[in-house]
């Protein structure tokens, strides 16, 4: 995963093979998976000038997550 400089996002990491974006919060440190995601939506949130507000819109409530704990 790849450290970010996000206010709340800590980390986050992309599996193209399997469609799956890992987040890292800041805030509590559980990790949240992200299933099916695009890997264009992968480039546009690495490249995004905030990424939380990037993520906030095309990510959360868009896809299905799952908390990997901590």
């Amino acid at each position: 995963m790849n450290r970010t400089a996000a206010v709340h996002i800590a980390y986050m990491g992309y599996s193209a093979q399997d469609m799956l974006l890992e987040v890292q919060f800041h805030q509590d440190g559980r990790k949240y998976c992200y299933f099916e995601v695009p890997e264009e939506l992968w480039y546009r949130m690495k490249q995004a000038s905030s990424v939380d507000r990037f993520f906030n819109t095309f990510i959360l409530n868009q896809f299905e997550e799952q908390i990997r704990g901590l």
